[in-house]
């Protein structure tokens, strides 16, 4: 079968992001993949939650297809999982951070930092700790589909959170009618009709799933109460005993501040 990437070149590519500032660092790594890669980069997907094998990052995908995926991801604060044992292979590149992997048998962590490669392969897994935060590229090879129960799972089934999955499924839908509606890896216009029509019918469905499951920006602001409301007295019944007290001290030492 014919693929569109190149692992190596896409690990080429993504070093020159390397000690830019976030997020220009992203901006140089998608620059050298359009000019690697005319016409197949999408820049346009929002970054979005991943929570898969225990692990919560963010990511953003630049380009699907039914074999194939190029993505960032990344997490500012550390997080842990499992990788999952995949039907399909992951190259990853880190660009910033640290992680630490470890397999079967091996008894001492492995640890990656800026510029190094991460392979994980078909029918393998790893334990994954990514320390302080750590930011990475990803080509994935293979039936992405086998795939995706592993990427939904914990956000049916764990943290509730449909939004993410249903996000998740809007922006395959989108990449994937797109990668449909390109020309085949070698170059030339696919002759399938049914291919063209998936590429359409995607292409229709994506935008309403996006907009069904769309969340709001995150919103740090603290929320002002609800303003505080004066103690209700039932008629003909004295305010408690401690209200009334507080009243009457207030009153003395109002009193006693006017005597002197």
């Amino acid at each position: 079968m014919e693929y569109i990437f190149d692992a190596d070149v896409i690990h080429e590519c993504s070093l020159q992001g390397i000690g830019k500032p976030k997020p220009e660092m992203f901006d140089a790594i998608a620059d050298a993949w359009e000019d690697a890669y005319p016409g197949r980069i999408d820049r346009s997907q929002p970054w979005m939650y991943s929570i898969a094998g225990g692990a919560m990052i963010q990511m953003k995908l630049y380009f699907a297809s039914s074999m194939e995926y190029l993505m960032i991801w990344g997490t500012p604060i550390g997080s842990e999982g499992h990788s999952g044992r995949h039907a399909v292979g992951f190259w990853d590149t880190v660009i910033d951070g640290e992680m630490h992997y470890f397999g079967e048998g091996q008894f001492e962590k492995r640890i990656y930092k800026p510029g190094d490669r991460v392979w994980v392969g078909p029918g393998q897994a790893r334990a994954m700790n990514f320390t302080d935060g750590v930011w990475a590229t990803e080509y994935m090879r293979g039936p992405i589909m086998t795939s995706m129960p592993f990427g939904l799972a914990d956000e049916i089934l764990s943290t509730l959170d449909f939004a993410t999955a249903g996000q998740t499924v809007g922006m395959y839908m989108d990449l994937l009618g797109k990668a449909w509606s390109q020309p085949l890896p070698n170059g030339e216009a696919s002759r399938n009709p049914l291919r063209k029509l998936a590429a359409t019918s995607l292409g229709l469905m994506a935008p309403i799933v996006n907009r069904v499951f769309a969340t709001k920006p995150p919103d740090d602001a603290i929320p002002a109460g609800p303003a505080a409301r004066p103690a209700k007295v039932l008629p003909g019944r004295h305010a408690k005993p401690h209200i009334a007290s507080a009243h009457s001290h207030g009153h003395s030492h109002h009193k006693s501040a006017a005597g002197e």
